[in-house]
């Protein structure tokens, strides 16, 4: 007998009630498939498992009414897969607003504050404006909250968020050392992983894996632009407090990678201390984050929601 709500749209499959067995065990299942040797890796690291305990600490495990798992190796996968989907967005959202701070500070004199784009020339503000279009419209989804299974799921649901995350896996070998002991794995195995989805997926198909690989490598492409600009811009907003007398907002200061005496850095090496800066600050932010969560958890629990996050597909020509 069919229910008032008669479809369900999920990673590309239309169903209409009611579902046969096989459709019903579908949407409880990732569309991701994780090779053994993979979890090793990511069991052996530190920095991953620190973002493990910190998500399931502020997420928990708590599935909408349309993914409740079958079986405990279910829970475990949906879960494992948006915890690596956070690790990969995080860097991505630091890189964002580490550069929107630069350009704020660099704009201020021109009160063009609205407008942060304009602090950044060619790709670098072609990847910021479609960071910026992303992380408004993707809002929940960046975040990772809500049920599991629906952040996992929603990768697949349009094209500016496979783009983003096969983007992340890309840039994860420049964003790989902060420090010792909190370093995150290479994240090559998980555009393999995507692309197996993306070419099982009866909506996307096999066809689209080299169209969306090359429009990933384009936005890297950007986003590096953007890194080197934000160095340029750091340098130039240094040299104008400099020149004012430490009166105006020093915005960028504490994220202008640090010189050597005597001895000026190289472009590459300013540009890799700026993503060193950009790694740590995802720790803090981490850290941050888990602090507010104990704060709350000492204040007493809130209610839970039960309301799921309605994801849909819709294609892009961002």
């Amino acid at each position: 007998m069919a229910t008032e709500d008669p479809t369900l749209t999920t990673s590309g499959r239309s169903f209409t009630y009611p579902m046969c067995y096989a459709a019903e065990q579908a949407i409880r299942k990732s569309p991701f498939s994780l090779r053994k040797e993979d979890g090793v890796k990511l069991a052996s690291s530190d920095g991953f498992q620190i973002i493990r305990k910190l998500l399931a600490h502020q997420q928990g495990s708590t599935f909408c009414g349309h993914h409740q798992p079958s079986s405990k190796a279910d829970e475990e996968a949906w879960l494992l897969h948006r915890d690596i989907t956070h690790a990969l967005i995080l860097p991505v959202l630091q890189i964002y607003r580490q550069a929107s701070q630069i350009a704020a500070s660099f704009l201020c004199s021109r009160g063009d504050v609205f407008d942060l784009e304009l602090a950044f020339r060619g790709e670098a503000r072609g990847a910021f404006s479609w960071l910026q279009c992303l992380i408004v419209e993707e809002e929940q989804w960046c975040q990772t909250r809500g049920c599991p299974a629906c952040i996992v799921t929603h990768t697949l649901q349009c094209e500016p968020t496979i783009r983003l995350i096969l983007t992340a896996c890309r840039l994860s070998r420049s964003l790989r050392k902060p420090r010792a002991g909190r370093s995150l794995p290479l994240f090559d195995f998980w555009r393999s992983t995507l692309r197996r989805a993306l070419d099982e997926d009866p909506f996307w198909g096999p066809a689209y894996s080299k169209d969306i690989e090359n429009r990933a490598a384009g936005l890297e492409e950007g986003v590096k632009t953007l890194i080197r600009q934000c160095c340029e811009l750091s340098e130039v907003i240094a040299a104008r407090d400099a020149e004012s007398g430490g009166t105006e907002k020093k915005v960028a200061a504490d994220i202008r990678p640090t010189t050597p005496k005597g001895r000026p850095l190289s472009v590459a090496q300013k540009e890799q201390g700026w993503l060193q800066q950009i790694v740590v600050s995802c720790w803090t932010t981490l850290l941050a984050d888990a602090a507010k969560g104990i704060k709350e958890q000492s204040d007493g629990p809130k209610s839970p929601t039960s309301e799921a996050a309605a994801f849909h597909r819709r294609s892009s020509t961002i």
